[in-house]
């Protein structure tokens, strides 16, 4: 163990503030890491998600993503595990979910939203949905109707 004497009360008050908020936004980002936490004897598992961005003028930043996976409270439960099959289904991800590193570093499209201050907790990003990723610049790939010629063939898809 190397000595070390660093007190961050030191600091002027001014320095010690967190990072700036993302402005409510949709981004590109994958997911980097993720841990499950467990309380109360696993009456509460939590996974949290760490995002990064990938695009845009907050590529680099980080974004956590806490989903309550079981919960005394089945709403808080059941939009839990609606975002994990968001994610699975976005991804082609089998479910059930046996092992959440399937969920990393997939492009994905998130919805970072501001959560104001309340009580001793800061204002805080949160995610508040996913998407399918499409490259900057790309048009969301469009779905053929049926009866429609195939894509650059002129014919029809049973054709």
């Amino acid at each position: 163990m190397a000595a070390i004497n660093i007190d961050p009360a030191d600091l002027p008050e001014d320095d010690r503030s967190d990072f700036e908020l993302i402005p409510d936004c949709d981004v590109v980002a994958h997911v980097i890491s993720d841990e499950v936490t467990d309380k109360d004897g696993g009456a509460r598992v939590r996974l949290v998600l760490c995002w990064e961005i990938l695009e845009g003028p907050h590529a680099k930043r980080r974004v956590w993503d806490g989903l309550n996976i079981v919960n005394p409270n089945d709403t808080t439960e059941r939009i839990a595990k609606k975002a994990v099959l968001s994610l699975c289904n976005i991804h082609s991800i089998p479910t059930p979910l046996r092992d959440s590193t399937l969920l990393h570093f997939k492009p994905t499209r998130i919805k970072i939203r501001t959560k104001p201050a309340d009580g001793q907790w800061s204002a805080q990003n949160v995610i508040k949905g996913y998407s399918a990723a499409t490259p900057s610049g790309a048009a969301a790939p469009q779905q053929q109707g049926v009866g429609a010629p195939a894509a650059g063939t002129g014919n029809r898809p049973w054709n």
